[in-house]
């Protein structure tokens, strides 16, 4: 049956990327809060249905840890499941030979957050996508610095979900 929607393949083409042939080495984590119990599993269900590469524990392409780079993964959450789920379809998409790290925070404080990035880059984390937001008073920005700078790593933040603008 066909797919309907957006295919890995568009989304290459739309941003000019080498995905089918790059991306060898490159570690790229998803931090998110709390944990989705099936991420794996419902990732290798996205890469199986367009006819990517698997992504597995097993052949040492996924991995999934809690904030501290353990296995002690907080309480599901199912609101931030569906957030996992997407944004490791997302980097499978644009880029199928990247390794994929997925960091699992306590909850969703920049705190906790903040500890997760922390680990990401210190796990070998090339690029760390956040998929999360929220306002900031000016005087914060010190205080939540030195989770996000991280020298030689690219960290991106989502934008919202709610249309124009940024959070």
């Amino acid at each position: 049956a066909t797919i309907a929607g957006l295919h890995p393949t568009d989304l290459q083409t739309a941003y000019n990327l080498p995905s089918l042939g790059a991306g060898g080495g490159q570690t790229v984590a998803i931090v998110d809060a709390y944990d989705d119990p099936t991420a794996e599993a419902d990732l290798a269900l996205y890469r199986s249905a367009f006819g990517l590469i698997p992504c597995t524990t097993d052949n040492g392409c996924f991995r999934k840890v809690d904030q501290g780079g353990g296995t002690a993964y907080p309480k599901a959450d199912v609101g931030w499941s569906y957030e996992i789920s997407l944004d490791l379809d997302m980097v499978s998409a644009i880029c199928p030979n990247c390794n994929i790290l997925l960091v699992e925070a306590n909850d969703s404080s920049f705190f906790n957050l903040g500890r997760g990035v922390e680990t990401a880059v210190s796990m070998g984390a090339n690029e760390v996508s956040n998929s999360y937001g929220g306002g900031e008073a000016f005087y914060e920005a010190a205080f939540y610095e030195p989770y996000y700078n991280h020298s030689g790593v690219v960290i991106t933040a989502s934008t919202g979900d709610n249309g124009y603008g940024v959070e």
